[in-house]
């Protein structure tokens, strides 16, 4: 059997988590194209969960655009482009837009309303050729509201005017009710942005960024549950593999860094995620990471069913712990309370039972999953 030592493991964790630290300081470039009266700055507000009264553009215009360009630097990490063409965003002379230009847009959204329109596949082939991935949506759909046919026979004109493929799907969108026009009390009607923004977050994940964006619409609990959700998946899927001490603590820790990250905003160093890890053992290993990888799985390196329990279980608990400590205002530095509800999460486990959480998740029954993991992180 192959033996890897303390320096090995230490090297590799760090390139793993020196990784991770680089897809959290990414930047996302989104550009929302369509004719004037699409309901672009309508739709969104809507994507980005914005209330009446808070809209984006009220909040996050960059001065000094052109009359047709609009540029919103969401963060530091996200910016979002709203233009007529991509033709006006490449004569634009605004800071943030020749910086967006310059990394490349990630997303792009083609709006359009009405009846099919063929000037519009100019624009359309335009963003295929500068994002990396591109989403059409037919907004303003209440309009079609007595007219159900109509909307399916504009949608299928949309498709066959643009060129898309039959599985090329037309997002259908009504963001109706910010216009400053409309009446104070009247409520938002905003429908079909919720699946548009599921596939938009979907494809961001396959890029490692969805978080950059997840941080301006969810909560950090909701973003945490999702983070070990991941991991645990990670983690059952590692436990059976040779050498499985490494991938498990490197998916552990990449975690860490990303719960750091949603409470904190701010990238935790390899160094520190390292030092922080060690405190969940079971028994006394010091400040070794390469002991406490040790410390959960036999010491044959084969592992069973209740060995991969253990695994995923101390997974659930580390993380936890790592929620409840920033939720409470505590750091890495409160080693005595954190060790402490560290035992407490993991005794509440091993009464559930640690051959049974194992099982849970290695089903793949998501629901179930969210559900044990919202016994200890609360919405």
């Amino acid at each position: 059997m192959q033996t890897i030592d303390e320096k090995e493991v230490e090297d590799k964790l760090k390139e793993q988590f020196e990784a991770a630290g680089k897809n959290l300081d990414s930047k996302i470039n989104i550009v929302i194209v369509g004719r004037v009266s699409t309901g672009k700055s309508s739709l969104l507000n809507a994507f980005f969960k914005r209330k009446k009264g808070d809209e984006l553009a009220s909040v996050g215009a960059i001065s000094g655009v052109t009359k047709t360009t609009k540029a919103f630097q969401l963060s530091k990490n996200v910016t979002v482009i709203d233009s007529p063409g991509l033709g006006d965003i490449n004569s634009d002379n605004s800071e943030v837009t020749k910086q967006a230009i310059s990394n490349g847009f990630d997303v792009g959204i083609l709006v359009v309303s009405g009846s099919a329109d063929s000037s519009q596949k100019q624009h359309y082939e335009e963003l295929k050729k500068g994002c990396k991935k591109v989403f059409v949506v037919l907004n303003k759909i209440d309009e079609y509201d007595k007219k159900k046919a109509a909307l399916e026979s504009v949608c299928q004109q949309w498709h066959e005017v643009l060129g898309l493929k039959d599985d090329e799907q037309i997002f259908k969108t009504c963001t109706d009710g910010y216009d400053p026009q409309s009446d104070a009390d009247a409520q938002l009607n905003i429908r079909g942005v919720d699946e548009l923004r599921k596939e938009v977050l979907d494809f961001l994940e396959r890029c490692g960024k969805d978080l950059l964006v997840r941080k301006l619409i969810e909560k950090n609990s909701t973003m945490a549950k999702r983070v070990i959700y991941t991991c645990m998946i990670a983690v059952a899927g590692f436990a059976f593999l040779p050498g499985s001490a490494i991938p498990i603590t490197a998916a552990q820790g990449t975690a860490i860094m990303t719960i750091h990250y949603i409470y904190t905003n701010e990238i935790i160093s390899k160094n520190h995620v390292l030092a922080a890890i060690p405190l969940f053992a079971s028994q006394s290993v010091g400040s070794s990471i390469f002991l406490f990888a040790k410390s959960f799985l036999p010491p044959t390196g084969i592992v069973d069913v209740a060995a991969a329990g253990v695994a995923v279980s101390v997974t659930l608990a580390m993380l936890s712990t790592v929620n409840w400590m920033y939720e409470n205002g505590y750091n890495f530095d409160n080693k005595q309370e954190v060790k402490e509800q560290y035992k407490k999460f993991y005794q509440l486990l091993k009464e559930i039972g640690l051959k049974d959480i194992f099982n849970t998740v290695k089903s793949g029954d998501k629901t179930a999953i969210m559900a044990l993991i919202g016994k200890f992180v609360k919405d």
